[in-house]
């Protein structure tokens, strides 16, 4: 069984990631910049410490699903995903195909610039989409319109939200789903992220 998830959020709500407990556990126990704000979800995980030789008990801090913290000044914090992601854009599409909807596994999809590179098409997330090796091969050095194959899956920026929606754990709760589906964007795009808003 995988171990559970913490949601870290900016204290203001916005998403940031994903922490083991002992990373949450660190996190809890600061008391300068960077430290727990808030946190709601108390006490849904206990991890057990040390047996103190004074009192023979053994030590335990409660996690919750969810924290809040105040990052450094410097720390850098965005609403949406910045740059580009081949593992992420893979995910963006669920997993299949942009042009024949054919669900392909991670490692067999491959990455299409909609505006080829060689004709200035950079490598972004609005300018590429996961695809199949045989549609990839087909579309070649062509626009889609060009190539007469019509793009499924219209490309976009997600949201941090969206972000760790898709790169979530497999013990995530309904908890942490509240606080990530408030910052979906772009679920009319994707059905996985229609269907996780009315969960």
């Amino acid at each position: 069984m995988r171990q559970p998830m913490v949601l870290r959020l900016h204290a203001s709500g916005i998403p940031i990631d994903w922490l083991t407990l002992e990373e949450a556990a660190v996190l809890m126990s600061r008391a300068f910049e960077g430290g727990v704000v808030w946190a709601d979800g108390e006490a849904a995980y206990r991890l057990h410490g040390g047996t103190s030789s004074l009192t023979g008990q053994q030590s335990f801090i409660d996690i919750p699903e969810v924290i809040g913290v105040s990052p450094p000044v410097n720390a850098m914090l965005a609403f949406e995903h910045t740059g580009f992601n081949r593992v992420l854009c893979k995910y963006r599409e669920g997993l299949c195909c942009a042009y024949c909807g054919v669900t392909v596994t991670r490692q067999a999809l491959t990455i299409d610039h909609i505006l080829p590179r060689s004709r200035g098409g950079r490598l972004s997330m609005l300018n590429a989409v996961a695809c199949c090796q045989r549609c990839n091969s087909l579309k070649g050095n062509r626009t889609p319109e060009e190539a007469g194959m019509a793009l499924l899956l219209k490309p976009f920026v997600p949201t941090m939200a969206e972000v760790l929606y898709m790169t979530r754990p497999k013990s995530m709760t309904a908890r942490q789903l509240w606080y990530l589906k408030c910052q979906f964007k772009n679920a009319p795009l994707r059905a996985y992220l229609t269907k996780a808003l009315v969960a």
